[in-house]
């Protein structure tokens, strides 16, 4: 079935009142917000480790990488299914959660860690990485829509050489 205008309205609205209300918590005193490593932007101030960002990193961690995480796992798992079923694979269905993890993991590796430990005594540049490479997520995950999806692929091949690539005929009837 389609997605509706309302439905993709109401979705898109949830999705920035979510992130601006986790991005807003550090300012009003849960968590808190200092320069990164290099001083070059902001992030959590993982150099106190005390109870007020421990309480806040479980929370951030709980609903923006561990929930979204379990249901991108049982969407793309419904999604294989389906493809199973069809004989029709399109998309490596494990690879968003992969990207998921290996960019966001190093991240909150050292967060956790910084929860327990005073992670001061790492660099600096050693502990700006995670940062850089969580940040390189939206890049990431658009290559991997982009170069995953046959149709998408199709195009860019076509814009980049000027060859059309020609399908296999597909049956398209529904089951």
């Amino acid at each position: 079935s389609k997605l509706q205008w309302s439905t993709a309205i109401s979705m898109m609205v949830f999705a920035w009142l979510f992130a601006a209300f986790w991005s807003v918590m550090p300012l009003l005193g849960w968590g808190e917000y200092d320069y990164e490593p290099l001083r070059t932007c902001c992030t959590l101030d993982y150099s106190k480790g005390d109870r007020n960002y421990i309480t806040f990193l479980f929370a951030l961690s709980l609903f923006n990488f561990v929930i979204p995480g379990f249901i991108m796992l049982t969407a793309y798992q419904s999604i294989h299914q389906k493809f199973k079923k069809s004989g029709h694979y399109k998309f490596n269905t494990g690879l968003p959660l992969k990207t998921l993890v290996i960019c966001w993991g190093p991240y909150c590796l050292l967060c956790f860690y910084a929860a327990v430990e005073n992670v001061m005594f790492i660099s600096p540049k050693y502990r700006m990485i995670p940062a850089v490479i969580a940040k390189t997520v939206p890049t990431v995950d658009a290559f991997v829509y982009a170069l995953g999806n046959e149709n998408y692929r199709g195009g860019i091949w076509q814009f980049l050489t000027g060859q059309k690539i020609e399908k296999a005929e597909v049956d398209n009837k529904t089951k």
